[in-house]
């Protein structure tokens, strides 16, 4: 017999997520598209001539004033750009091999969202425009400074390896960060400038090169991490919206419940509802299917079938084009929410893990990193985001309580009377109307206009 093992960190297997550019990598750059239909020669520099990106937007900006190029002209070039061959299906090969795939933009969210749509709406850090009431752009914010360093830098003190893609000379600080940077397709000046970066020509070359190191059996060693910065550096500066969501009982059926249900034992009706500490709950689960001689893979069979809340995947359709900055989080493990996250078509899931012993019982529960759902608020706080949490049970309160809006979906009376401060909704339409409101949008999705 073994002893159930539930350590704090993860640290026996390499859990990655992938950072790629946008422009360049998977569609074309949308100011060179901009100058062949103006002809303008101006605007044919780009990053790879001008590593200074707040230097280059201040240029550029000043030339679409003089020609009177406004906003729309900008979005009418990129609605009709198409993604780069085999970019689109490059993400979709990734997906179930890698799901988390970040794309990490120096563009602007005001004309980029039709890059964003046909690419399926992953998770997108981007910047923002200054535009006058007549579309005329008069700057631009760029919302953190090296904002892919710092990026990488975050998820790696959420303890991930990170697989950083990019062409251009700004994106070659995420690349060095990184636990391994891949150059696709870059110019002459790039390539000589970091020959330390492999190099590939094509997403189907991109993808021999992701999948051979996600398939390599070695370890990949951890870079060592940054400093981390004071929380309270950032609080002036946040600017951008990003949701956070749980999963169990929010956009999916809770796991063990349902594995109660369907083994019929009493013993597994505790969750988190009612013990907040996962490791003891996580050992007398252990407890509970080796006395009644169940094993993990039946567990894992049960759980596989489990299907999305009513609503939950038109909830995240819905959710895109507003907020095309979405995570979920679940302490369940992975052989849970992968299944589920298949189903919803969500790219961006953060997860534990469990193992068996020699004889198919649970023997230990994995869990990638100390407090995530906290350190997730906080990190992303720190990278100049405002937070929007939902939850549903005890062990979502300190995120929800460190997020700038934190919405309880669903919860038992339990958790309403231990935390009445937080706002409740009881549906996705409830929940879709309390994200409108925080976003000053209209059901439209148009924003409103504050006084």
């Amino acid at each position: 017999m073994t002893d159930f093992d539930a350590g704090d960190i993860y640290d026996e297997r390499d859990l990655f997520l992938v950072a790629m550019d946008v422009e360049g990598t998977l569609t074309p750059e949308a100011w060179l598209a901009l100058q062949e239909k103006t002809g303008l020669e101006e605007l044919k520099l780009t990053t790879a001539h001008e590593p200074d990106y707040d230097k280059l937007m201040k240029y550029r900006i000043d030339v679409l004033r003089k020609n009177n190029i406004k906003l729309q002209d900008m979005r009418d070039v990129v609605q009709d750009l198409e993604p780069l061959a085999g970019a689109r299906e490059f993400l979709e090969w990734l997906k179930p091999i890698v799901p988390r795939v970040l794309l990490l933009t120096d563009t602007f969210e005001e004309y980029a969202m039709p890059m964003f749509e046909k690419l399926g709406y992953p998770a997108v850090f981007c910047n923002s425009l200054t535009v006058d009431p007549d579309g005329t752009i008069t700057g631009h914010t760029l919302r953190l400074k090296d904002q892919k360093r710092r990026a990488v830098e975050a998820f790696q003190r959420m303890n991930f390896r990170v697989i950083a893609i990019g062409d251009s000379f700004n994106d070659i600080s995420m690349l060095k960060t990184s636990e391994h940077g891949i150059l696709y397709c870059p110019g002459d000046r790039v390539m000589k400038a970091h020959p330390e970066f492999p190099v590939v020509r094509s997403h189907d070359e991109l993808r021999v090169k992701v999948g051979r190191i996600i398939g390599a059996n070695r370890r990949v060693m951890p870079r060592e991490l940054a400093p981390i910065a004071p929380l309270g550096e950032s609080e002036a500066s946040r600017s951008m919206w990003l949701l956070i969501c749980n999963v169990a009982s929010t956009l999916a059926p809770e796991p063990w419940p349902a594995v109660q249900q369907a083994l019929n034992i009493d013993e597994l009706k505790a969750t988190t509802a009612n013990e907040p500490d996962f490791t003891k709950l996580m050992k007398h689960r252990a407890a509970v299917l080796r006395k009644h001689g169940v094993k993990l893979q039946d567990v894992k069979n049960i759980v596989e079938k489990l299907t999305p809340l009513p609503g939950a995947k038109e909830f995240l359709e819905w959710l895109k084009p507003i907020l095309p900055r979405t995570f979920m989080l679940t302490d369940g493990f992975e052989e849970y929410a992968l299944p589920i996250f298949d189903k919803l078509g969500h790219p961006m899931v953060f997860c534990n893990f469990v193992e068996a012993d020699a004889e198919g019982y649970l023997a230990k529960h994995i869990v990638r990193t100390k407090d995530q759902k906290l350190k997730a608020v906080q990190e992303f706080q720190r990278l100049n985001f405002r937070i929007i949490a939902v939850g549903h049970s005890l062990n979502d309160i300190s995120m929800l309580q460190a997020a700038e809006r934190g919405i309880l979906y669903s919860p038992s009376e339990h958790v309403i009377k231990a935390n009445p401060g937080i706002p409740i909704v009881k549906s996705h339409a409830e929940l879709k109307a309390h994200i409108l409101d925080i976003l000053e949008m209209g059901p439209d999705g148009k924003r409103r206009k504050v006084a």
